[in-house]
């Protein structure tokens, strides 16, 4: 019988982009490829949406441990900049202050139209290419779409990616209220599966969950979720990616620390990294990502820049 513990408390998905460069990094190092030759420091720039989770201290201590392990294997070192949006990191790179930034995917898209030479190293992948947001509640409930939520209770797992807060406060905003507003209660239960029992259950109203998070509640406990519908979904959203910016790094490198990302999640550790972190792979930015950037940037403007 499945319990609620079936999805550990871990870590966050930012930690495991960040944890994969540095492998990558590594991988390069060891082919003779320096990230930053001048000073033997490689610069990585994230912006707070990416690192910040309830498991800070953890995160912390496990990316400390990681960067020794590095600087041992290598005898060069690796900073992780946490700076505080998207602007500042972007600003930063193109001023070569930083060597890769690693960004929500709505934010690259804000940053690429602001800086057109930045440009995507690889994408990080949850099964599909582009995540989707749903909002989901009981079959009993009344509501036949997001405006008649309002003054019912949602829940927002503590290790949601942040797309789906921003739908939910765009969503909010169209129906004239803030999120917190909109809303009578937001839950932080410690993951999907616990979220979508406790809608099941009648323990809260609503959940934002995305599509590969519902898909596995479907495989794992299929009567419960026949007991759930949808009530709004987003439109596909670029996944987190992994930036540079143009001609600050030359191409033998680039090419060396894509591969070494590329291929990190292959080994049979890479493959355990990946699974405790929600993470399927990494790949490269496909044909159509560029007009999925576009997409985005229309429907969710960025706010305040």
């Amino acid at each position: 019988m499945a319990t609620r513990e079936a999805f550990p408390r871990r870590v966050g998905q930012g930690f495991a982009i960040l944890a994969f460069v540095l492998a990558g990094f590594l991988a390069a190092s060891r082919d003779g490829v320096s990230g930053q030759k001048k000073s033997g420091v490689l610069r990585i720039g994230t912006s707070s949406s990416l690192t910040e989770d309830t498991t800070g201290k953890k995160e912390e201590a496990a990316m400390e441990s990681l960067k020794a392990f590095l600087k041992d294997e290598t005898n060069m070192s690796s900073e992780i900049v946490r700076l505080k949006d998207w602007s500042e990191v972007a600003d930063k790179m193109s001023k070569a202050e930083l060597q890769f930034g690693v960004f929500q995917g709505y934010e690259y898209a804000w940053a690429q139209e602001k800086y057109p030479q930045l440009q995507p190293l690889a994408l990080a992948i949850n099964v599909y290419r582009y995540p989707t947001a749903f909002v989901v509640v009981n079959k009993d409930n009344k509501a036949k779409d997001f405006a008649g939520l309002q003054g019912q209770s949602i829940a927002i797992p503590g290790l949601a990616q942040p797309f789906l807060r921003l739908f939910l406060d765009r969503q909010a905003q169209a129906n004239g209220k803030k999120l917190e507003a909109f809303f009578s209660k937001i839950e932080m239960p410690e993951n999907f599966e616990v979220a979508l029992d406790d809608v099941v259950d009648g323990k809260v109203q609503a959940v934002a969950a995305d599509r590969s998070a519902l898909e596995s509640y479907k495989r794992r406990k299929p009567g419960r979720f026949e007991k759930l519908k949808e009530i709004a979904h987003s439109q596909p959203f670029p996944p987190p990616v992994v930036a540079f910016y143009d001609k600050v790094l030359d191409d033998a490198t680039l090419k060396q620390f894509q591969e070494g990302i590329l291929n990190s999640g292959r080994k049979e550790k890479g493959e355990m990294m990946l699974n405790l972190f929600r993470l399927t792979g990494f790949e490269t930015a496909p044909p159509d990502f560029g007009k999925v950037l576009e997409q985005t940037r229309k429907a969710y403007p960025p706010t305040g820049k």
